[in-house]
């Protein structure tokens, strides 16, 4: 049995989008940004809402800037990886990179390239980041990674496959997904292709949105604060008669965008502001909170989003804490899977990366200090009054 949906437009305007999923459903975008949204963005989009949103991108920022200030260390070697190739490939250096990966991760997933599929960091041998939205997955290829994996004969005639990637010429590249390493934001394990994480963007849409609608508002009403609604008033005499004629309309509007700072008219008229209060919209205030609404899903604390827009009442203490804390619990476990990648593809031992350099730490050093005086205190108070800590 077959079923046939005929849709009629009407009025209405035209979709803005038409897809069609490998299931077979329909998906009709019919609103831009302001009023809807698809449940999943493309990876293009992602990064479009990324670039265009300053919400977005100042958060995206903060993490890349501070990721990007770490040391990788092997040992008691530090910038081990610079010693195998002093840059990452032949377009940046290692900061840009460690930024990069930041970045990608961000959006979902970071791919990190490894041509040939190469052993050795070093000499001719490379390794850079690939745009996610540049990645053709063909549904054939879905279907198999999609699939259970019991062998690793079975991982190995999966990661054979290739994907295409498409550059900026219009012409593309295969590359073989044995050469490509996946990092997640989120988890792989909910989109059906195991090469691709969940993003938190898809989460913050109707957030970004939000923001997007509070730039352009303020934009709009900045642009009609400079306008003036002018309004005639009615004879006293004759209460039938108009309170302006179309002569004096074009009268008015000819004096208003006129240089002069003093007007002399027949008749009393009213003037108005087109926007009296942009303060009373309270614009700002909405961007705010939704910076720090994006700013606490990728689990930055809300004083360090506080200095990052120079916000009143934030201490240096508070900031360097915060920075700290941010790395413990989400630099740290995001440079653990890097590392973990490159020890598994080149066989390095102990690698990792830290900020144990950065000023934050100066901090929690005092505060450490602190607590051993403190106790150093308590032991010769103790000893003063012939207490047996032993005892205690």
């Amino acid at each position: 049995m077959a079923f046939t949906f005929n849709f009629s437009w009407g009025n209405q305007s035209q979709p803005i989008s038409v897809e069609r999923d490998r299931s077979g459903n329909w998906f009709y975008e019919m609103f831009n940004s302001s009023a809807s949204h698809k449940e999943l963005l493309t990876d293009a989009q992602k990064i479009k809402a990324v670039l265009n949103n300053p919400a977005v991108l100042k958060v995206f920022a903060l993490n890349c800037d501070l990721f990007s200030t770490g040391v990788n260390k092997s040992g008691d070697i530090e910038n081990f990886l610079q010693t195998q190739r002093s840059t990452p490939n032949f377009k940046q250096g290692w900061t840009q990179y460690f930024w990069d990966y930041m970045f990608w991760v961000q959006t979902g997933t970071a791919y990190m390239w490894n041509p040939n599929n190469a052993k050795v960091l070093g000499n001719n041998n490379t390794v850079q980041w690939l745009n996610p939205a540049n990645i053709e997955w063909q549904p054939s290829l879905i279907d198999k990674l999609s699939g259970l994996i019991f062998s690793n004969a079975t991982l190995k005639d999966i990661t054979k496959n290739t994907v295409k990637y498409k550059l900026c010429d219009g012409s593309s590249k295969l590359i073989p997904l044995n050469e490509i390493t996946p990092f997640f934001d989120l988890t792989n394990g909910v989109s059906g292709n195991f090469y691709k994480g969940e993003s938190r963007l898809n989460a913050l849409y109707k957030i970004i949105s939000n923001s997007e609608q509070a730039l352009d508002s303020k934009s709009k009403n900045l642009e009609y604060s400079r306008k003036f609604m002018v309004n005639g008033t009615n004879s006293v005499d004759d209460i039938t008669s108009l309170p302006m004629s179309e002569t004096e309309k074009l009268s008015i509007e000819s004096v208003m965008n006129s240089p002069k700072s003093v007007h002399a008219v027949k008749s009393p008229i009213e003037i108005k502001r087109f926007v009296d209060d942009i303060a009373n919209l309270k614009i700002d205030e909405s961007f705010y909170n939704d910076y720090l609404m994006i700013g606490s899903l990728y689990n930055i604390p809300r004083e360090l989003l506080d200095a990052n827009l120079l916000a009143k009442g934030n201490t240096y203490e508070n900031k360097e804490k915060a920075i700290g804390f941010h790395v413990e619990y989400t630099m740290i476990p995001k440079a653990k899977n890097l590392m973990d990648g490159f020890m598994s593809m080149f066989g390095y031992k102990d690698l990792s990366m830290t900020w144990e350099h950065a000023s934050f730490n100066q901090v929690f050093e005092i505060d450490r200090q602190v607590v051993i005086k403190a106790k150093l205190d308590n032991i010769i108070l103790a000893k003063t009054n012939g207490i047996d800590l032993n005892k205690l």
